[in-house]
């Protein structure tokens, strides 16, 4: 298979060097020295992958990572710059690249980045976009780009808190593909509860994702210390997401132990701008669909609570998405996004769907009809909660009326318990 790369770099004499010495290793190997034209051969595919400078004449080339992270959310970016700061380093990780190169470099580190960076784009190309929501420049949000990219080499546990539906599982998968080897296992609190410390085995040498932490039962709390205390052979990496208050939840030893790396997400009440900047964001995510957010689009989605955090912002935007080209979203588009309409004679479909679910009950037998029409309809309607709060579970059990910790049983003995985070 071809590995097609673009090279952008204003030295002539370094983007000939550069474009040798990927051609010698087998890539497909295409080269610029202008910003915009990589940028149009980039959103065109006419490469899988980018090795770009930063500083290019008067332009930041940082500046347009986030265009090509919404345009191109399949193609890794390699960045390198004689700006050997922290800044830079930080910049480029928060910015959405692949890696950071600082000047000079060795060439054969570059082919390394570039064919770990291809081998996992190319395995999956929807493991990279599982982080796309990772952009933002309110406060808040580059406290928590900062600690993540001080994280993104290490081994340490990592635990990192926010609301639900803030990109805690994202910012895990982000980490994790920093690290560029082994496996990632995801397990959230049913998971974790049913096959225990053999998710270690399963994730050796790689890392251990686990979700909602403030939901699991003792018997998980007590391996996972045990874990850390003790780590096993080719032990995982684990990182843990958990609400806010998960030191309410956990022993205080197993919290710090798992805080040795901390990450705060904070709610998206608090991210100013970037509400409309995540939602024009996933609305033109992959450069298709035609649609675009307007000016008076973006007033209405920053003012908005968003209850269901980045999720819920995500969600609405594929609903609109999956409309067709359409334009600019505006206010009422937005607004019949996030409700959604209710179907008329929904109560009777009900009741008649129930009747038809007896009959056939009876005809074939079944000891417990009621049981299974219960079941079926509690499944039913977790579903619809989950997809109308974009998936945020606690937003999900509030509509139901139902506490949190009860919903989240609910899911797990439903086997529903592999939601988003």
């Amino acid at each position: 298979m071809t590995r097609r790369v673009l090279v952008l770099e204003d030295d002539d004499s370094l983007r000939f060097v550069i474009s040798k010495a990927l051609s010698r290793a087998g890539f497909d190997v295409r080269a610029t020295a202008s910003p915009d034209v990589a940028v149009e051969r980039m959103i065109r595919k006419e490469a899988d992958a980018l090795v770009a400078d930063v500083l290019l004449g008067r332009e930041n080339f940082l500046d347009r990572l986030e265009e090509l992270a919404r345009l191109r959310p399949d193609a890794p970016v390699v960045v390198m710059s004689a700006q050997t700061t922290a800044a830079t380093a930080l910049g480029a990780a928060r910015h959405g690249a692949y890696e950071y190169l600082p000047k000079p470099f060795n060439l054969d580190e570059l082919v390394e980045v570039l064919e770990r960076a291809l081998k996992v784009s190319g395995a999956s190309p929807s493991a990279r976009a599982a982080g796309d929501g990772l952009i933002g420049r309110a406060p808040a949000m580059q406290e928590a780009f900062q600690a993540l990219a001080r994280l993104a080499r290490g081994r340490t546990p990592v635990l990192i808190t926010g609301p639900e539906g803030s990109g805690r599982a994202a910012s895990g998968r982000w980490l994790h593909r920093q690290a560029g080897s082994g496996p990632l296992v995801e397990a959230g609190p049913d998971r974790a509860r049913r096959e225990g410390p053999a998710l270690l085995d399963a994730a050796a040498g790689g890392a251990l994702l686990m979700r909602r932490a403030e939901h699991w039962t003792p018997d998980t709390a007590a391996w996972v210390l045990e874990a850390l205390e003790i780590p096993p052979a080719d032990a995982p990496r684990l990182i843990v997401t958990a609400a806010p208050d998960v030191r309410t939840h956990l022993p205080g030893i197993l919290v710090e132990r798992l805080s040795a790396g901390f990450v705060t997400l904070p709610p998206v009440r608090q991210r100013g701008d970037d509400r409309a900047r995540l939602f024009a964001f996933f609305l033109e995510r992959g450069g298709e669909g035609g649609w675009s957010l307007s000016p008076a689009g973006a007033d209405f989605v920053n003012a908005q609570p968003w209850e269901g955090e980045v999720l819920q912002i995500e969600r609405t935007a594929q609903r609109i998405r999956a409309q067709g080209p359409r334009g600019e979203a505006g206010p009422d588009v937005i607004a019949r996004a996030m409700t959604g309409p209710v179907p008329p004679g929904a109560r009777e479909a009900l009741e008649d769907a129930a009747l038809g679910f007896l009959a056939e009950s009876w005809a074939a037998g079944d000891d417990a009809p009621a049981r299974l029409l219960l079941e079926a309809a509690e499944r039913a309607a977790l579903k619809a909660a989950l997809e109308a709060s974009g998936g945020v579970r606690q937003e999900a059990a509030r509509r139901l009326g139902m506490n949190r910790n009860t919903f989240a049983r609910r899911l797990g003995a439903l086997g529903l318990d592999d939601g988003a985070d």
